[in-house]
């Protein structure tokens, strides 16, 4: 099988560093910036999804995708995915799988929701993710292609903990004010966006994390427990305000569980990393 794995971020690297567990032909990136992976079956490019002029000549064959690239931050709608999936469209393409976010929900005030709910995206960000996942769909029925979409919560691991907010000092809500909020571990991420390509499931979308709602503070009291760190200092909402960036300040503001029973019932067994505090421990 044929990967190709649009976009080389975060997940990317997870995605890489775990590849050999699987049985893939070869394996192409594309990117803005140059990876050298030191993989044989790995391939990299690089490629501006912008270009109108942009090609993916070295596709050859039937492959399958994972489309990982942000959207540009000064649209509404998605037109870097848009580009890609016109320059694709008469490529042999077996399944697309799309890394979305959770917050296309927007903000349910700590209320359930699962994959049927109403799309109320509060962010510019989120918006776009919406507008993505409706190219994706439309694209896939006319081309006849399958898609997989994951609403994927926050994700954690190794690189990405807060560890430099927690040693300059910078404060938490109060556990208080504090809103639930979900999380997945990167390696589960990986595993389940790996699956996503060999398993037998089509045109699905999934919430994703790992089935255990937290808050944003009992997360930094974690890492501090597992790091033995000094907890920060907790201040209330109206004193975040005044100090926390507005990127902090709307995912703060957005709260909801997700349900990811129908995850696990297609994807049983993936996540690893169920309990925080092992999550933690893993990406330390």
């Amino acid at each position: 099988m044929k990967i190709v794995l649009a976009g080389s971020g975060y997940l990317a690297d997870s995605m890489i560093s775990i590849s050999n567990n699987y049985n893939f032909d070869k394996i192409i990136e594309y990117s803005r910036s140059k990876k050298d992976r030191g993989l044989d079956n790995v391939r990299h490019y690089t490629r501006d999804f912008d270009d109108d002029n942009i090609n993916f000549n070295e596709i050859k064959g039937k492959s399958s995708i994972v489309y990982m690239a942000p959207p540009r931050q000064d649209k509404q709608a998605d037109t870097r995915l848009d580009n890609f999936l016109h320059k694709i469209k008469k490529l042999k393409i077996d399944k697309i799988t799309y890394i979305s976010t959770s917050g296309v929900y927007g903000d349910y005030g700590g209320n359930v929701v699962d994959e049927t709910s109403l799309l109320k995206p509060i962010t510019d960000r989120a918006k776009r993710r919406v507008s993505a996942e409706k190219s994706i769909i439309s694209f896939c029925e006319k081309t006849k292609n399958k898609y997989i979409i994951f609403r994927v919560s926050g994700i954690y691991g190794p690189g990405r903990l807060p560890i430099d907010r927690i040693l300059k000092g910078e404060p938490i809500l109060k556990s208080s004010d504090a809103k639930v909020t979900n999380l997945i571990h990167v390696e589960d991420l990986a595993r389940l966006t790996w699956n996503s390509l060999i398993d037998g499931v089509v045109n699905e979308i999934f919430n994703v994390s790992d089935g255990n709602p937290t808050t944003s503070t009992d997360y930094y009291l974690k890492i501090c427990k597992v790091m033995n760190l000094k907890s920060p200092d907790q201040i209330n909402i109206e004193e975040a305000k005044k100090v926390f960036t507005d990127k902090r300040m709307s995912f703060l503001n957005e709260s909801r569980v997700l349900n990811i029973d129908k995850l696990n019932r297609y994807f049983e067994g993936q996540i690893k990393y169920k309990n925080l505090e092992d999550g933690i421990k893993a990406s330390v």
